[in-house]
């Protein structure tokens, strides 16, 4: 990572590195055969955390470990915000972090992925990550197939959560492709990690059967991380209030986030217009699409129709006029984007990313 080496091996490779990279981050030599993985040490970070494997469970997982090792095998003493100071301390006066003698530990009893997140901490900048297989490969030891990581991860399916890719659950198809495009578009580095589930054209949607699919994958005994995420109104809230599902440690249930532009929003309802926060009362996936595709070609932007009241909630529900114009709108900006490599300064995003973000964090805090 940058210039700081650690743990190597002669005739093979530790096959947990190969749950972190992707047939996308391989390069190869002139006869097309693997050379090395590389990544930025930031998109690196952003991978392990949706992992759970961020700086508190990567603080854990070492203490644990050195508390496992023989004493005779292991320094007198180890504290590993001490340790982390001190690679920090390291990497900014000379560029790299020495594993020295007692370190010998860490290398040969941390899950390599946690060594990786520690010392992108050590690294304030964002330096290239880079996997290098030339010499096995060259001696023969490694196939020079690209698809090394894929191949890896075919054989292992069952050995480990954190190799699988978390599986989001919306309220509907829509959503699941409109935030799945976004997300190659944001996020590129982590779509082999993120996948939205989509049930096709017809299946039933909305909030109650959202509840129904989450059941099921909970009852089913899916490998995978699940997150089941909802739209932000009323609707939604009633039916998380009401139901009563113990799910399983690596599930998530979220909502989309409240966004600014939803705190003074044009609505209609029985009394007329007005504006009011749609926070939690209409977040469906339209009212995140940004400024530029809800105000369209008026320059006003599209109002929300309060429609029937949840008594449970003590609220009204909201929905957007116009949706389907709307959808259309926001695919036309995906696919520019799309086309073009890169969102244009003048689009608003900031709705889509907040929700991809709330995705992304889900599993922050939690043990691999």
């Amino acid at each position: 990572m940058g210039d700081t080496l650690f743990q190597s091996f002669r005739e093979g490779y530790n096959p947990e590195a190969a749950s972190i990279f992707r047939e996308g981050d391989a390069r190869c030599d002139e006869n097309n055969e693997l050379d090395y993985f590389t990544i930025s040490s930031h998109r690196m970070r952003d991978r392990l955390e949706l992992l759970g494997i961020d700086i508190d469970a990567t603080a854990a997982v070492f203490s644990h470990r050195y508390a496992e090792i023989p004493e005779e095998y292991r320094p007198d003493h180890f504290d590993f915000d001490a340790w982390l100071e001190d690679g920090k301390e390291s990497v900014r006066r000379i560029g790299w972090f020495y594993f020295d003698a007692d370190s010998d530990w860490i290398e040969s009893s941390v899950d390599i992925r946690y060594i990786i997140r520690a010392v992108i901490e050590m690294h304030e900048a964002d330096v290239p990550v880079i996997w290098n297989l030339a010499d096995v490969v060259g001696r023969g030891f490694v196939s020079p197939d690209p698809r090394l990581c894929e191949i890896e991860l075919a054989k292992n399916r069952g050995a480990n959560v954190a190799t699988f890719p978390v599986l989001v659950l919306t309220e509907g198809s829509t959503d699941a492709s409109f935030l799945s495009g976004a997300l190659s578009l944001v996020y590129p580095h982590l779509v082999d990690f993120l996948k939205f589930m989509d049930f096709g054209v017809g299946a039933e949607g909305g909030a109650s059967a959202l509840a129904r699919t989450l059941k099921s994958f909970a009852a089913s005994g899916v490998a995978n991380r699940v997150i089941a995420i909802f739209d932000n109104d009323t609707a939604a809230s009633d039916v998380l209030t009401t139901m009563n599902l113990s799910l399983p440690s690596t599930f998530r249930v979220l909502q989309y986030p409240e966004i600014d532009l939803g705190r003074n929003y044009p609505t209609i309802g029985p009394t007329g217009r007005g504006v009011f926060d749609v926070n939690g009362k209409a977040g469906a996936l339209e009212l995140y699409f940004g400024e530029d595709v809800l105000k369209g070609l008026t320059g006003e932007l599209a109002p929300v129709q309060w429609t029937g009241y949840v008594k449970r909630q003590n609220s009204y529900q909201g929905e957007l006029l116009d949706k389907g114009r709307l959808q259309k709108a926001f695919r036309r900006k995906l696919d520019g984007a799309i086309a073009r490599g890169g969102i244009h300064p003048e689009e608003d995003w900031s709705g889509v990313i907040a929700i991809l973000d709330r995705i992304r964090c889900a599993f922050q805090g939690s043990p691999t």
